[in-house]
């Protein structure tokens, strides 16, 4: 299994290239200065970030849920991309699987 450090430098990097193909809104948003595009640029960037994190070899995100189920600041960081999970079976508590 990856390391927690492993863990967390994936999860950033899936965060980093959500981001990335969220920029236009997020750049709509701040020229705008409208929270509900904020909000809109937000829900995109998670929607990229769970595609790009389903499309991960199975034992990465096995052991990324592991450390979301064991390690609470990494789950708190992983929620605020991911979306809630739930820690006894590793899925979703949303709509998002």
């Amino acid at each position: 299994m990856i390391s927690i450090d492993e863990a967390w430098d994936i999860m950033e990097a899936l965060n980093n290239d959500a981001h990335g193909y969220a920029w236009d809104l997020w750049i709509e948003a701040d020229e705008a200065d409208d929270e509900s595009l904020r909000e809109d640029a937000s829900d995109a960037q998670r929607e990229y970030f769970i595609d790009i994190f389903n499309n991960l070899d199975e034992e990465i995100k096995q052991a990324i849920f592991h450390y979301a189920r064991t390690d609470e600041q990494f789950k708190d960081q992983f929620e605020c991309y991911y979306g809630e999970i739930d820690r006894k079976s590793t899925r979703l508590n949303s709509s998002h699987t």
